[in-house]
């Protein structure tokens, strides 16, 4: 199978700023929410783009962390991460007032449709995305958005609120491994029937999640949406294409491998390739 190469992120819309912390909330489960006034990346975001914020002053950490923009309310954007290595953990310690500089926003979106309805499939952390994206798809016109989410157990499903923020167009069915919220099993599992009329799906979520979702969605065959994208998961460290430690496998014939910083991280399913993705070490954010 091969397919064109991508466009690449537009670089002149990126912009160094330091914002200021507004809020730092737990959700629980590990999962907490880090609210910056940034007034360019909120003003400049589209849904599926990210935003690199510093996690310390110089020298350590290094590298800046990928966060997607997750929403955006007036000049203040929401990132949603768990705290797991030391970037993340000194962002979770942060206090309203701190300074934090971010640069973006960055990477390549999803493709947002003039009507219909739009099918979001996100798990775990891949919720992330999805509050921003769903308003933006219903302020294009999109009649209905659902959110299917998944997580391991209920303590580690994103609130379902937060997906909507009072729209009554933005419905969310939740799945979780153990059966304690929801569908017991993989959200995954909850996509097949949920595909009749759909004019997008967008997923992010694991590696391995995207995976499994590229097979149920190639079972599906002429039932598939003109839009199917998926937001990857690489280790940027620069966000711009200079570092080259987020390069991913696609299927172009021969070989190549694609900057997620660049041409992602929203990629069309069909232009991943994802037996050569899944022989990858999984990507950590620290």
């Amino acid at each position: 199978m091969s397919t064109a190469a991508a466009p690449l992120s537009d670089l002149g819309r990126a912009a160094d700023e330091r914002g200021e912390v507004t809020a730092v909330e737990h959700l629980g489960g590990g999962l907490m929410e880090l609210a910056v006034r940034l007034p360019h990346i909120a003003a400049a975001a589209r849904p599926g783009e990210f935003a690199q914020l510093r996690c310390g002053p110089p020298p350590l950490p290094l590298l800046r962390r990928p966060f997607s923009v997750a929403w955006v309310e007036g000049d203040i954007c929401g990132f949603v991460f768990e705290p797991v290595g030391e970037g993340t953990r000194r962002l979770a310690a942060l206090h309203p007032g701190d300074e934090l500089p971010a640069l973006g926003p960055l990477g390549v979106g999803f493709t947002v449709p003039a009507g219909g309805r739009v099918l979001c499939v996100a798990g775990g952390l891949g919720c992330a995305p999805f509050p921003l994206a769903a308003r933006r798809a219903r302020e294009a016109g999109c009649a209905e958005v659902l959110v299917l989410h998944g997580a391991a157990t209920a303590a580690r499903l994103y609130p379902a609120g937060r997906f909507s923020r009072g729209d009554a167009g933005i419905r969310v069915v939740e799945a979780t491994d153990d059966g304690s919220r929801g569908h017991r099993g993989y959200v995954t599992e909850l996509v097949a029937t949920e595909l009749a009329g759909v004019a997008a799906v967008w997923a992010c979520g694991p590696n391995p999640m995207l995976g499994a979702l590229a097979a149920v969605l190639g079972d599906a065959g002429a039932a598939l949406p003109p839009v199917v994208e998926v937001s990857l998961e690489a280790p940027m460290g620069c966000g711009f294409g200079t570092c080259l430690g987020c390069a991913l496998p696609v299927r172009d014939g021969g070989g190549r491998f694609a900057l997620c910083c660049r041409e992602g991280p929203v990629m069309a399913v069909a232009a991943v390739d994802w037996e050569a993705l899944a022989l990858l070490p999984p990507a950590h954010v620290a």
